[in-house]
């Protein structure tokens, strides 16, 4: 059988005699062009200068099915031309021209500018004979020798670029499926298939290769950098809405606190310490410890009592958030069971816990969904939603294979086979989940989920990276993990401080234990075993460097089990570890005028808040391949270390190598400069950074605004009020100060404040504008205590300070410059 396939496959591949008379006419509608030969049907669809659609589909194809992501029908656009001849059709807009060549049966995607070649199709094939009348489509693309790809979701396996790589696209626990690819060619491709895919690049080839369609069906998106390239993504596949401000704080979470008491206890000692908190995080289990009582999305009555009162007192007396951990099954003796079975809305497959999955694809079902959340949870004050499982979680779902076996064998969904959809669950309960909180009130929707897919950005969701264990293998390859999740468009990501788990090992699937269950005879590995929890240095040492890393993530959240997470567990003040995370939660609050800014950028102009530095610095090849440092906001350089210097796991380390290379990309600005001490280092330079336990190499690239604050106790407290505004010489800079309610979303009629703050490098001048927007502070005057930081001859910096009044008007600061640098 399979050789019959792939016979057939390489058939559909071989290039087809040329038909004379084709058929090649304009789609009815005006939008789209169409060639109609070989019994293929191909159209081309421009959606606006940048983006084109392309479907091939066979003509017998009759059932085509809407896409869950994008509808072609949002982007009117008629700003297109097209020119036949007798082996070429030429569709072009002001920024592309795409190119049919009738004999080789390519697309070819040039520039329209320069004419180069951006991206070729190398070949496609559509084999019948998939479930439920569809096709097995493979699509390739002949790539360019000098690119880079990268993307694709979020992985284990710590690669970064996907050149000679293969990749499995298919949600698991800790891997994330979301088929759009971006290269350092300034294009993005996003493949619209739900289906198994496995992306392949081999010999120059790529190729994305799907079980089941209705035909190969993608969208080229080109841009003027890679960041334009992802904010093109965004354009089609939904842009970000406003987190709430609060998102940007500090969570507190762990597996589990069991009783309000607990809970409560936690916030209430996070405040005596004086230390920043914004979210409390309550696990599974409120619902109550039978099994069969799992996410009955209502709170035990016996350990979480009168829960409107105690979720009250967290807003009212310690102003901290709560989050609760809704799953997408129940147990058999909620009411909320009882009502899905009702409708057919359960899948009959086993679970790890014994609940049945929701079929969430069935609206009766998402109805179901959402009245039994919005009684027992939503109108109790729960603010934000953690949506775990939602791959989602049947059986074994740690590995892609046995996550893949599992949702087959749910057979079918309402809109059709689980085989088909097998990669969007998440995307679909996140839809449902925004759209009926939207509905709700004009609160901002925050929802964190274990699962994405392309367009799930646009639902107010943010995501983690499952349940991951510690050691410093898996702590290192986090990284290119969460920046290749970021290049598919999705901003918000985060990971599990310190790994989920940290004493049970991790068992390569070897010991069939499934999610949760008995890991005491697993096989050893180098992840997790750290038997001694706390009490091991090792653990301890890694667990702060990790929580660095997670002070510069989109999201800075500590969560795990095993081990506790609260801060005063890793020791008292004047401690190595306890001083550690808590210069690090200062750092991270301070930071938040400049990171609730860059959020501002990812909804108004489609930035990225976490990306690689190939994202920035495409023109220097040495960033190709870098997965050890990322930029963090506009101007951020942030190298976390990844490797031991006092602890390992045979003990103490004899001598300790306390520094890290870390190499600093060539840019106009000429120079990088130290966060936290100023001193400056030429660009295009690696240098021999000191890093000791309590530090984390992060950079400002010359040319750069960053401002900071006095840290508060909690996002919503902090203001703008008082402000320490640092400009980086060596280039012209600008930066967006933003401010608005921090809640709701007034925004988006305009009431928000945005002040742009200029450095002009000529004239030594900074100029804050006019504030724009309706939005009115509690204040009417703000004080800015700017800095103006050069490169000193020695390698440490000049500083310049002035301290100004602003309120609301442009002003004009002018300053000397060092005499050094004239």
């Amino acid at each position: 059988m399979k050789t019959a396939f792939a016979l057939l496959g390489w058939l559909c591949l071989l290039p087809a005699v040329p038909v004379h008379g084709q058929n090649a006419t304009a789609g009815k509608d005006g939008r789209s062009v169409i060639v109609e030969e070989n019994g293929t049907r191909l159209t081309i669809t421009c959606l606006d200068p940048r983006i084109v659609h392309i479907e091939a589909r066979p003509e017998t194809a009759s059932d085509v099915r809407k896409s869950l992501v994008v509808d072609d029908r949002d982007f009117p656009f008629d700003g297109f031309r097209v020119k036949r001849s007798r082996n070429k059709i030429v569709v072009r807009t002001s920024r592309l021209a795409v190119e049919y060549d009738r004999i080789s049966k390519r697309i070819l995607f040039r520039d329209r500018t320069t004419g180069d070649t951006i991206l070729a199709e190398h070949s496609r094939a559509v084999v019948a004979g998939g479930p439920d009348g569809g096709y097995r489509i493979v699509q390739r693309f002949a790539l360019t020798p000098d690119e880079a790809i990268y993307g694709l979701g979020q992985y284990q396996d710590g690669a970064f670029d996907y050149r000679g790589r293969t990749v499995n696209l298919v949600q698991a626990n800790r891997e994330i499926a979301s088929p759009v690819l971006l290269s350092t060619r300034r294009y993005a491709l996003y493949w619209d298939n739900y289906s198994k895919t496995t992306f392949t690049e081999k010999g120059g080839v790529a190729a994305f290769d799907s079980e089941i369609g209705d035909g190969a069906d993608y969208y080229f998106i080109y841009g003027s950098d890679m960041n334009d390239a992802v904010a093109g993504v965004r354009h089609l596949t939904g842009e970000v809405p406003m987190q709430p401000k609060s998102a940007f704080g500090f969570w507190m979470s762990k597996e589990r606190y069991r009783s309000f008491d607990e809970l409560t206890g936690v916030v209430a000692e996070y405040r005596k310490r004086g230390i920043p908190l914004d979210n409390i995080v309550q696990d599974w289990q409120y619902w109550g410890e039978d099994m069969d009582s799992w996410n009955g999305m209502v709170f035990d009555t016996t350990r979480f009592p009168r829960p409107e009162e105690a979720i009250d007192r967290l807003h009212r007396e310690y102003r901290v958030k709560l989050t609760v951990s809704v799953w997408p099954g129940v147990g058999k003796k909620t009411a909320v069971y009882r009502a899905m079975d009702s409708v057919g809305a359960l899948f009959d497959v086993p679970t790890w816990a014994g609940y049945k999955v929701i079929d969430i694809y069935d609206t009766a079902a998402q109805k179901l969904f959402w009245r039994y959340l919005d009684n027992g949870l939503r109108s109790k004050g729960v603010d934000a939603w953690w949506m775990d499982a939602t791959e989602p979680s049947f059986r074994d779902g740690l590995y892609q294979d046995r996550q893949e076996y599992w949702s087959k064998s749910a057979g079918m969904t309402a809109i059709g086979p689980f085989a088909r959809y097998l990669n969007t669950y998440s995307l679909v309960l996140s839809r449902m989940m925004y759209e009926r909180l939207r509905e709700q009130s004009d609160k901002r929707v925050s929802v964190l989920t274990r699962s994405a897919f392309a367009g799930q950005q646009k639902y107010g969701t943010s995501t983690w990276s499952g349940d991951i264990y510690a050691s410093w293998d898996v702590f290192r390859k986090q990284i290119p993990a969460g920046l290749n999740l970021c290049m598919t468009g999705f901003p918000y990501w985060t990971t599990d401080i310190g790994g989920f788990r940290v004493v049970s090992r991790e068992t390569g699937g070897k010991a069939g234990a499934g999610e949760i269950g008995d890991y005491r005879n697993a096989e050893a590995t180098s992840d997790g075993g750290y038997e001694k929890g706390l009490q091991d240095s090792a653990y301890l040492e890694l667990y702060t460097r990790w929580f660095q890393f997670g002070a510069f993530c989109p999201l800075f959240r500590a969560h795990g089990t095993e081990v506790p997470r609260e801060i005063w567990h890793f020791g008292e003040p004047g401690g190595r570890y306890y001083d550690a995370q808590l210069q690090m939660i200062a750092l991270r609050y301070s930071l938040l005028p400049y990171i609730y800014s860059a959020a501002w950028q990812v909804t108004a102009a489609g930035g990225t808040m976490m990306r690689p530095l190939v994202m920035d610095f495409t023109d220097d090849p040495r960033t190709f391949a870098e997965a050890g440092s990322y930029l963090f906001g506009e101007s951020l350089l942030v190298h976390p270390v990844t490797r031991p210097m006092f602890h390992d796991r045979n003990g103490r380390i004899g001598t300790p190598d306390t520094t890290v290379p870390v190499y600093l990309p060539r840019h106009a600005g000429g120079y990088w400069f130290d966060l936290q001490s100023d001193a400056c280092y030429p660009a295009g330079d690696t240098v021999r950074y000191e890093a000791p336990l309590h530090t984390i190499p992060v950079f400002v690239r010359g040319g750069a605004i960053v401002p900071r604050s006095e840290p508060a106790q909690d996002a919503n407290t902090a203001d703008n009020r008082e402000l320490e505004i640092s400009v980086y010489t060596g280039a012209d800079a600008r930066f967006t100060l933003y401010e608005d309610d921090n809640e709701t979303y007034d925004y988006e009629n305009g009431i928000y404040r945005a002040v742009d703050l200029t450095w002009n490098e000529r004239s030594g001048t900074l100029t804050v504008s006019d504030a724009q927007g309706s939005f009115r502070p509690a204040y009417d005057r703000q004080t800015f205590t700017i800095r103006v930081v050069s490169p000193g001859p020695d390698g440490k910096a000049e500083i310049m300070r002035r301290k100004v009044d602003y309120t609301g008007k442009e002003l004009k600061i002018k300053f000397r410059k060092p005499d050094y640098i004239r």
